[in-house]
């Protein structure tokens, strides 16, 4: 089987291992796409949490290869949900895995730390994180499930009502998904922040009023800060009210920059937002399934699985994306 690896200078290589054979209740998927995620460009400059040798890729799709269990058969088409937990503590029970003190999201989540990713031929997981997908749902859609969980439970997470005004930094993949959920919440004043022109112009198609990153408005209710940048907590205190809410889901590698006195003196809640618990990716997977989300509009590129092509979209996703917005990869493409 391959898979890409990160090495000791940070790259990708090309890698073969062998095939493993699931245990009882656990599943071999066979990937057939797996987005290039925000985060897996952070992390692959953080080696404290992503070591030499591990594999990226938590935004997966595929087929059963080998089911391991009685729920999934053979060739069913199927979503991953990375984050597993042990399975068996008081957070796993309630489906708050992602926060599992047990086994800690560096060891258990799929792709995130140890635990070898989807930028491989196929990935070994525990049954209960495995999800059929609705009938009529492209596995290239399908993949979005987990960015989209993402987004549905920052939403959750907000306390949001219906009469907020709203905004959002970053208009890219999760900036892009958060608006839409958002709107199907009943939340209609809602602003997306973003510089770059490609991307505006996509949320707009879609019925979403963009800004440019100068331009200001009236503060918001709460603001959703999905950039990940060291002064984006900075940004996003600046464009809230008065004891409005800052929702914080930007991953970034070094620590962020804050305004202490703006925090105080407007009496800030600043509310963290980390991937998604049980209930959010299944709430996301029936979107799809609705066809509620139009996540075919922010696929960009598709890309073997190959150590050259997928640094090069990783680079350019890191310095300047232009167009590219979600890059899948396709290992058997």
């Amino acid at each position: 089987m391959r898979k890409l690896v990160i090495t000791e200078n940070r790259r990708l290589r090309l890698a073969e291992v062998e095939e493993r054979e699931p245990e009882p209740g656990w599943v071999r998927v066979d990937v057939a796409f797996c987005a290039i995620c925000g985060s897996d460009l952070h992390l692959r400059e953080m080696p404290h949490v992503v070591p030499a040798g591990a594999v990226l890729g938590h935004e997966i799709s595929g087929h059963v290869a080998a089911p391991g269990g009685e729920r999934l058969t053979a060739g069913q088409a199927v979503v991953v949900w990375p984050k597993a937990g042990c399975g068996d503590c008081d957070d796993c029970r309630v489906g708050d895995n992602h926060l599992c003190a047990v086994q800690p999201w560096r060891l258990s989540s799929l792709g995130l730390g140890t635990r070898p990713g989807g930028y491989a031929e196929a990935v070994v997981v525990p049954e209960h994180t495995v999800y059929a997908v609705p009938d009529g749902v492209p596995l290239e859609h399908a993949a979005l499930t987990e960015p989209l969980s993402c987004a549905v439970h920052a939403v959750d997470r907000s306390g949001i009502s219906a009469a907020d005004t709203v905004t959002v930094l970053g208009g890219g993949t999760v900036g892009f998904l958060l608006a839409h959920v958002l709107r199907l919440r009943g939340v209609e004043d809602v602003r997306v922040v973003e510089p770059q022109p490609v991307r505006r112009a996509r949320l707009a198609a879609t019925g979403i009023t963009t800004v440019d990153v100068d331009e200001r408005g009236p503060d918001a209710d709460v603001v959703f800060e999905c950039v990940g940048s060291v002064t984006a907590l900075m940004d996003a205190a600046r464009r809230v009210r008065t004891r409005g809410t800052v929702v914080a889901l930007g991953v970034n590698e070094r620590p962020a920059e804050l305004d202490s006195v703006a925090l105080i003196t407007k009496e800030i809640r600043i509310v963290g937002s980390f991937a998604q618990n049980r209930g959010a990716f299944e709430a996301a997977l029936e979107l799809l399934g609705g066809g509620r989300v139009p996540v075919e509009r922010i696929i960009t590129d598709v890309v073997p699985l190959d150590a050259g092509p997928v640094s090069a979209m990783m680079d350019a996703l890191t310095g300047r994306p232009e167009d590219h917005q979600v890059v899948m990869i396709a290992p058997g493409g």
